[in-house]
């Protein structure tokens, strides 16, 4: 269907040329001014605590700036694709002037607007798609791609954020060939931009729901990751052998046994072993533990998903056998369990980033 812009009015047949016509870059320097200096923004009160302003205080503080963008989250109106995209172009833009200082509050409202209307912007858009299909997602995957721009777009995590839920949903009761691989393509392309920040990631680690994809190899594409994105591949690969055992062992097998595949890193200040860091993907499957497979933040749906799998016996022995013949574990008892391979290291990781 046609996609007009509220500004211009012009019409477009697709999203994509919506989003980048001529148009845009003059409203970058007209829509919503104020100016930093604005006696508007002179009596602004800093924010009073680490979380930074919510969506209210935001509509608040910079009424001006905020205005349309919270026009068109009006919750009382079922969302339609002319209004989410209108949405999501206008939160692409707020950001994209904050990110380049063309904005007042500078980097601490950059985040707060990305958080503010972060959550809202993907229930919507999931809404929509829920009940209009994968055609109007792709539009989106499509107008905001993060395989053809230097920069990944500022919107990305709402995308993806999306993007993950419906991989999930169609994985669960379609099966994994009815996912559409360029959704797939999407989350995999966002590791490795010289853009990606964690926010990102956290988006992205849904891409393991994709693994045994005939047309999108996951498995491939992980392993082209696994020379600098050790981090992600493992979470991905975690998530893999609650989707599908069998594909995710064969990955692994991979990735401790191709010499062409780096066997050491450097992490937090110290060389780490990646063929035992890559096992700790198995250490929590048997354990009813907060991990699972990953899913999007946000979405009520990753409360329902298994926080077990019951691995099978093949894959036990295999995974022993990889085990003893990588040197990670040369003397496994008899009655060994997965939880031999518990990850530890990457609690510590975590603790290392929240210190920093």
């Amino acid at each position: 269907m046609p996609h007009e812009c509220d500004d211009c009015g012009q019409s477009f047949e697709t999203l994509s040329r919506l989003r980048l016509h001529d148009c845009i870059d003059e409203q970058l320097g007209s829509v919503s001014e104020i100016d930093s200096t604005d006696e508007s923004t002179e009596s602004i009160e800093p924010r009073s605590d680490a979380y930074g302003y919510s969506r209210t205080e935001l509509e608040e503080t910079y009424p001006e700036f905020v205005g349309k963008l919270a026009t068109l989250l009006d919750e009382d109106t079922d969302p339609d694709i002319a209004t989410v995209s209108q949405a999501i172009a206008e939160h692409d833009r707020l950001l994209t002037r904050t990110a380049t200082g063309d904005a007042p509050g500078g980097d601490e409202l950059h985040t707060d607007l990305l958080f503010a209307y972060y959550e809202p912007l993907a229930e919507q858009l999931d809404t929509l798609v829920e009940s209009e299909g994968f055609d109007v997602l792709l539009e989106f995957v499509n107008a905001y791609d993060t395989r053809d721009e230097d920069d990944l777009p500022e919107v990305t995590p709402v995308i993806a954020n999306v993007v993950g839920r419906s991989i999930i949903r169609t994985r669960q009761s379609k099966g994994v060939e009815a996912i559409p691989a360029d959704l797939l393509a999407y989350l995999g392309a966002i590791p490795g931009s010289e853009d990606t920040q964690e926010l990102h990631y956290e988006e992205a680690y849904t891409y393991g729901w994709g693994i045994g994809h005939l047309e999108h190899s996951v498995r491939d594409r992980l392993i082209d990751l696994a020379i600098s994105e050790h981090k992600f591949v493992k979470i991905a690969l975690n998530t893999a052998f609650y989707i599908d055992q069998h594909a995710a062992i064969e990955l692994l097998e991979r990735l401790v046994t191709d010499e062409t595949i780096d066997t050491t890193t450097d992490m937090l200040g110290r060389r780490i072993d990646l063929t035992e860091f890559y096992f700790k993907t198995v250490g929590d499957l048997e354990i009813d533990a907060m991990a699972g497979p990953h899913a999007p933040p946000y979405w009520e749906g990753g409360d329902n998903l298994p926080r077990t799998v019951a691995v099978d016996d093949d894959v036990r022995q295999r995974i022993r056998n990889l085990a003893m013949e990588a040197g990670v574990a040369p003397d496994l008892p008899e009655n060994w369990s997965l939880h031999y391979f518990e990850d530890d290291l990457l609690a510590e990781m975590y603790e290392e980033r929240d210190v920093n």
